[in-house]
């Protein structure tokens, strides 16, 4: 089961995959059972427990499900949200039935992650009556590419299958680990794609779509320390006020020299058309 604290990294609890506009709207894989109540929270934490088979959000925002159920990367490639929904938040209980778990534990890492983005798009079209369609804009985003000084990543290495493993099957694939905290990222088996996605949903972007252009095939594994130019806010007291935020390690760099220095990328400015997901209706839940 994963735990994500720090709602800059909210997309990643579910991996999202490309989607091309006319899937929205068809039938989708859903949850069995969902709650959704208005959280009665008095701060701006969100907490987000997922496991296959079921997804718990506390006090999350709905732009932050829309990231979880869609190919968005950044808050702003979603237009014309009502104010409502950039303020207000819920608490989400959902979970599939007997049947639908039981066929999913036979589905591979990356089909049951399809799966759970249908889900939540489900949830969100079903509760809050999301209609949408996709569109396109030319925005600021940012332009990952591999430094003058050459990259430095290094390729994963997959361990050797089990004994008595078809020599002629194709390798299982673990899937990427990645973990980040206060400034300290661990990435096992990951791909520049996701590296520029997850950099998207990172508060130093200032809102900005990170797009690969490093021209890297392949996998690597990594580890990155910088010092968070501004911490989440999403520390709190015992009392549930504000706890005073970590004092940035001012020892290590910002995360644009990190980059360069400890993997051989850099990110610079510039603009290119970005997917967006327009909102032509969004309600408020409906009751349980």
């Amino acid at each position: 089961m994963h735990r994500l604290l720090a709602t800059a990294v909210l997309g990643s609890a579910l991996v999202t995959y490309a989607q091309s506009p006319s899937q929205v709207g068809q039938q989708k894989h859903s949850f069995e059972v969902v709650s959704v109540k208005p959280s009665a929270a008095a701060n701006d934490s969100t907490n987000v427990d997922t496991t296959p088979y079921r997804i718990r959000c506390e006090n999350v925002l709905v732009r932050q499900l829309l990231m979880m159920g869609f190919t968005i990367r950044s808050e702003s490639q979603i237009e014309s949200m009502p104010d409502w929904a950039k303020s207000e938040r819920f608490n989400i209980d959902a979970k599939v039935d007997e049947e639908t778990a039981a066929t999913m534990k036979g589905l591979s890492r990356e089909e049951r992650q399809k799966w759970q983005q249908e889900m939540m798009q489900s949830l969100i079209e079903d509760r809050f009556h999301l209609k949408s369609h996709w569109g396109k804009k030319e925005l600021p985003v940012y332009i990952l590419t591999v430094a003058k000084s050459g990259s430095k990543l290094k390729a994963t290495v997959l361990p050797p299958p089990p004994p008595g493993t078809d020599p002629n099957a194709k390798p299982r694939d673990p899937g990427t680990s990645f973990s980040t905290s206060n400034g300290h990222m661990v990435v096992t088996n990951g791909s520049m794609e996701t590296f520029a996605n997850q950099l998207s949903h990172m508060m130093e972007m200032d809102g900005r779509v990170v797009l690969d252009r490093t021209n890297l095939p392949g996998r690597f594994d990594w580890t990155l320390d910088w010092s968070p130019e501004r911490q989440q806010n999403s520390f709190h007291g015992a009392d549930g006020n504000p706890a005073p935020a970590p004092t940035a390690d001012t020892s290590k760099p910002n995360l644009f020299t990190a980059l360069q220095e400890q993997l051989g990328l850099k990110v610079e400015q510039d603009k290119a058309p970005v997917d967006l997901l327009v909102i032509d209706n969004l309600e408020r839940p409906t009751e349980n």
